[in-house]
């Protein structure tokens, strides 16, 4: 990949060729680690000697099914981390955005309407975080907290505090609950959906320079990227994938309770942070999120079987989210030493 230099009244015409150097060595990812892969592996081979219907058809497809949602909300929070940014709106946005479909739905609208109005809603409140965080100057966690808690509002506001669930279309339904194959629909999306990210992310210019945002916003803005475009791109995205989870959430329970999906944002931002402990150490990528997301969700449904109680699954998470951002902290040091 080549870096070019642009003209930029707020910076110099060229870098000088040390800054050169750094720009470009930002783009390069840390080397491969594969320790939460053997923790997973571990785990299933604890859980299925421990119970027998751990490693059952029916258990596995419930488990992936569950954790669709969980995926849409992983990316979401992976792109603005990835340019050193937080959205803390992601989970009253699932909620908002799913108590908007349910109620475009009550008022007979059909899937042509709702999905899309869905997904759009998702990109333009992404797009907003991104523009007060970067146009406006805000602090990205003070605008996305702020945006989450206006939507909050919204949910409320939107169903009249009760849970909407007239008129669901079928396809939304089928998104959410029906099968192809022996794996679910709203898992093949999420499968696709990883498919293109790691594209995108590994393959090409943009995803390369995303990296180099997060890496060094000046460095990068003086090999000539356009950082803020590509900020406001990672949190409009985010947006993208938020919107895209909600119709599988609308989907799978067939209706929207308005206090629904501040909860999701635990497990979202623990599995992004184990990301960056495997494939590629000390920096967000999707292999590494999905292996993450297997590690909660394996974790959660091994202990569940065995017995545990549900306030478990909170306590499980938040202790997950905490292990795994001093993880992350220590693979970030160990990049920066080798580099």
């Amino acid at each position: 990949m080549t870096v070019e230099t642009v003209q930029n009244p707020e910076s110099p015409a060229g870098i000088p060729t040390p800054e050169r150097h750094i720009a470009v060595r930002a783009l390069i990812g840390g080397g491969r680690n594969f320790g939460s892969v053997v923790l997973l592996i571990a785990l299933i081979v604890i859980f299925s000697s421990t119970t027998s219907s751990f490693l059952t058809l029916r258990n596995v497809q419930n488990v992936l099914i569950q954790q669709a949602i969980i995926a849409m909300l992983t990316f979401g929070v992976m792109f603005p981390l990835i340019v050193a940014e937080f959205d803390l709106s992601v989970g009253y946005m699932i909620g908002f955005i799913a108590v908007l479909g349910a109620f475009l739905s009550g008022h007979n609208q059909g899937a042509v309407v709702v999905i899309p109005v869905m997904i759009l809603a998702g990109v333009l409140i992404g797009l907003l975080n991104g523009i007060l965080t970067v146009r406006v100057g805000i602090s990205s966690f003070i605008a996305t907290l702020g945006v989450g808690i206006m939507l909050q509002g919204g949910s409320q506001g939107v169903s009249g505090g009760k849970v909407l669930f007239s008129n669901i279309p079928s396809a939304v339904t089928k998104i959410g609950n029906g099968y192809a194959g022996a794996l679910a629909i709203a898992v093949w999306i999420a499968l696709a959906l990883a498919v293109v990210l790691f594209y995108v992310l590994e393959r090409t210019p943009v995803g390369r320079s995303w990296y180099a945002v997060g890496g060094s916003e000046r460095v990068a803005f003086l090999a000539g990227l356009r950082t803020n475009r590509l900020k406001i791109a990672a949190f409009t995205l985010s947006g993208l994938f938020v919107g895209i989870g909600a119709v599988i959430a609308l989907g799978q329970s067939g209706g929207a309770n308005p206090g629904y999906g501040p909860d999701l944002m635990l497990p979202a931002y623990a599995a992004a942070f184990l990301g960056v402990t495997t494939y590629r150490a000390g920096r967000y990528n999707v292999v590494g999120s999905v292996v993450g997301i297997l590690l909660l969700a394996v974790g959660f449904n091994g202990l569940s079987l065995l017995g545990v109680p549900f306030w478990v699954q909170p306590i499980f998470n938040g202790g997950v989210l905490l292990l795994a951002v001093m993880i992350a902290r220590a693979e970030a040091r160990k990049v920066k030493v080798g580099a």
